[in-house]
C-alpha cells in the first residue's frame, strides 16, 4: 500500500513507544475569483488547509464538501478556517480527517469555481500528484511519498511562458541525470496542465524543479 501525502508541514511523534497519528498541511491559495490550486489527490489522513489570499480585495473563506453536495448541512465544518482570510494574509482550518471518496472545494465568498479533491484508495497502483507553478516557484515546495509508480500533473498558474518539470535524484543536475519519465509530453502553456510519463520512485532523495521558469530546487523524500 502506498501513501502520499503534501508534507509543507507534517509532524510525527514517537514518546515511550506511542506513535501519534501524522496531520499534513496543505497550503491553498486565491486570487481573485480562483484557486491557484484547480485539484488535489491525497491520501486518506488528517489535514489541515492553509488559506491564503493573494490580493483578493475582501476577506475569503474556504469550503470543502462531499461531491457534489453544496448545502450548508454538507459543509465539512472541520475545514472552516479559524478566521476570514483579508488581503495578504493567511489562516488555517482545523484538523480534517479525509477518508477515501471525491470531494470539493471552493470559497463562496471570493467566489470561486468548485475544485476536486480527490482521497485515493491505497490500492492504486499509479498515483498521481499535481504541482502548480507561478512565476519562479512551485506551490507545492516539498513532498514525501512512498515508493511506487506516480505520474506527475503539471499546470502552469499565471507564467507567461511554457513551463516544464524536471526531476533528478538530488543533488545531480546534469542533463544525462534527469528521470526521462519524469519529462512533461509538451511544455505547459499558461492556464494549462500536462502529464508526464509514469515515474517509478524507489527510496532515497530526489530534487524537481522547472528551468524554464528558473525555480528553485525542491525536495522529494521517497520512502
Amino acid at each position: 500500500m502506498k501513501k502520499y501525502r503534501i508534507i509543507l508541514f507534517a509532524f510525527l511523534v514517537s514518546l515511550s513507544g506511542i506513535t501519534f497519528a501524522q496531520v499534513q498541511e496543505v497550503m491553498l491559495t486565491q486570487t481573485k475569483g480562483a484557486f491557484t490550486t484547480e485539484s488535489l489527490t491525497l491520501a486518506p489522513g488528517q489535514y489541515q488547509f492553509k488559506i491564503a489570499n493573494e490580493n483578493v480585495p475582501q476577506d475569503v473563506g474556504f469550503v470543502l464538501v462531499p461531491k457534489g453536495k453544496y448545502d450548508a448541512t454538507d459543509h465539512i465544518k472541520e475545514a472552516y478556517v479559524k478566521e476570514m482570510v483579508s488581503t495578504g494574509s493567511s489562516s488555517m482550518s482545523s484538523v480534517v480527517d479525509l477518508a477515501p471518496g471525491e470531494y470539493e472545494y471552493f470559497c463562496p465568498m471570493n467566489p470561486t469555481p468548485k475544485y476536486t479533491l480527490k482521497v485515493m484508495d491505497k490500492k492504486m497502483d499509479v498515483e498521481t500528484i499535481r504541482l502548480g507553478q507561478t512565476p519562479s516557484e512551485f506551490t507545492i515546495k516539498g513532498l514525501t511519498v512512498d515508493a511506487g509508480s506516480y505520474q506527475f500533473d503539471i499546470a502552469n498558474d499565471g507564467v507567461e511562458n511554457p513551463v516544464g518539470f524536471v526531476l533528478v535524484p538530488k543533488g545531480k543536475y546534469d542533463a544525462m541525470d534527469h528521470i526521462k519519465a519524469a519529462y512533461v509530453k509538451a511544455p505547459v502553456a499558461n492556464g494549462d496542465s500536462g502529464m508526464t510519463g509514469v515515474v517509478d520512485l524507489k527510496p532515497g532523495m530526489y530534487e524537481y524543479f522547472c528551468p524554464l521558469n528558473n525555480t528553485p530546487k525542491y525536495t522529494i523524500t521517497v520512502n
